[in-house]
């Protein structure tokens, strides 16, 4: 018996670990300006991922001091969604520039529930992006799930 217990212990941790999943998420994220409300500028885009799959995000940042920022945004996907914070920072004119951050993950639904999530972005805005009057980002998010 005291060999039994342990060995279905590891019998149980190892189809756990088998379960557990890891993998990256690359798209481009279109977005635009929606509004601005209590000192946060409200933007909403559309995810396009290599195979063509399309999700939404819905986010909202604050501007700070030379041309850093800092956020919370959605994500949408078919599978669930993706809750994170993000920081970040940027160059350019009132017109366009180029903007980088990270991501620090919040929450999820679907098959994002119980997972950790890290990653970024990366992109030109405004007159310095291939889409008028909008922006186009590389992101990455990389996801672990129990």
């Amino acid at each position: 018996m005291k060999i039994l217990l342990p060995a279905i212990a590891l019998l149980v941790g190892s189809n756990v670990a088998a379960i557990a999943a890891e993998q990256t998420l690359k798209f481009k994220l279109a977005y635009f300006f929606m509004e601005q409300k209590d000192g946060e500028s409200h933007f909403m885009g559309v995810t396009i991922a290599p195979d063509g799959t399309l999700g939404t995000k819905d986010f909202f940042a604050k501007q700070g001091e030379n041309g850093a920022f800092t956020g919370h945004s959605t994500y949408y996907f078919p599978k669930g969604t993706i809750k994170v914070t993000m920081v970040g920072d940027g160059t350019g004119t009132d017109k366009g520039g180029h903007i980088k951050g990270k991501y620090q993950f919040v929450s999820g639904t679907g098959a994002y529930q119980g997972a950790t999530v890290t990653g970024g972005f990366e992109g030109d805005w405004g007159d310095k992006s291939p889409l008028e009057n909008a922006a186009l980002l590389d992101v990455e998010l990389d996801i672990k799930t129990p």
